[in-house]
């Protein structure tokens, strides 16, 4: 198996981002800015890797052009669900760096997740494998909705869209992000209320009168959290009280094939306002229409 040329989307720059949003209030311009500091990029990363959180990990996506038998790629990659692999000429496969970490152990398939991990030096450092590649640490992001909340980051669509690639960042309801993480092909970081204080709630849309006991609700278990933290309760005990209005954030990313299935579920009239009007959004970016 020889490789012909590798390609990387996204990057330690946008695995770094996606890994802050779960400790960090306000938007991801903040978290962008410490990406100028190398070091800190570096520590959070190899303290990621000897943790074993390698969920966020899956937050970029590595394509490789290998010069192989179809059989042999096939045989390796058979019982690894989040590889995927076209029987095209060149063959490509492709694979996000946590898959690549996981599958190190297996023989038939070590040389590639090798290669994949070699496009992230930082990590290809902390795991003992030399790279001569430099760091992907910028990330461009454009903010393409006010209501809701979205900023997209990467768009690196595909013709066979399992090896394409889209990564977003959005704020919505508990609600809305009990419905979102059920989508378990996507991959997700989101905002940790063991870290962060409430950032205010979100509610659906009804008539004024049931708005108004909504939000009075939701204002007294503020109060209540509170008076629990000044009781020397920790955060992540003090949250229980907390309603699903409460407003969390996501970093989402995942294959292009994935975010067509979301899309096709999530516009559907039936799917529930909030998280409708989301799909829609990311619909617009991705040029899908129903």
């Amino acid at each position: 198996m020889r490789v012909l040329r590798k390609e990387l989307v996204g990057g330690e720059g946008l695995i770094y981002l996606a890994t802050r949003v779960s400790r960090k209030v306000g938007g991801p311009e903040d978290i962008a800015e410490e990406l100028k500091d190398v070091d800190r990029v570096k520590r959070l990363l190899a303290n990621i890797l000897k943790a074993g959180h390698f969920s966020v990990l899956e937050h970029s996506l590595i394509r490789i052009w290998v010069d192989a038998d179809w059989d042999e790629v096939a045989g390796a990659f058979f019982h690894h669900k989040y590889v995927e692999a076209s029987e095209t000429d060149p063959v490509l496969i492709s694979l996000n760096p946590r898959a690549a970490i996981e599958i190190l152990h297996d023989e038939r398939a070590r040389f590639i997740a090798k290669e994949a991990i070699k496009e992230l030096p930082i990590i290809s450092s902390a795991l003992g494998i030399e790279s001569s590649e430099k760091p992907a640490l910028d990330v461009k992001m454009k903010k393409v909705s006010e209501d809701p909340l979205v900023y997209f980051f990467i768009g690196s669509p595909y013709e066979d869209p399992r090896h394409g690639f889209y990564a977003f960042w959005t704020e919505m309801s508990r609600v809305a992000s009990h419905q979102f993480v059920r989508h378990r092909r996507l991959s997700f970081t989101q905002r940790s209320g063991r870290y962060t204080k409430p950032n205010g709630f979100i509610f659906p849309s009804v008539k004024e009168e049931a708005l108004k006991i909504m939000k009075e609700h939701a204002n007294l278990s503020y109060l209540t959290y509170n008076r629990l933290l000044a009781m020397g309760i920790r955060k992540e005990d003090a949250r229980y009280i907390l309603p699903a209005a409460l407003k969390t954030a996501i970093f989402v990313s995942g294959r292009q094939s994935d975010w067509y299935h979301f899309l096709e579920l999530r516009t559907d009239v039936h799917a529930q306002e909030e998280i409708r009007k989301f799909a829609w959004v990311v619909a617009k970016v991705m040029n899908w229409d129903k």
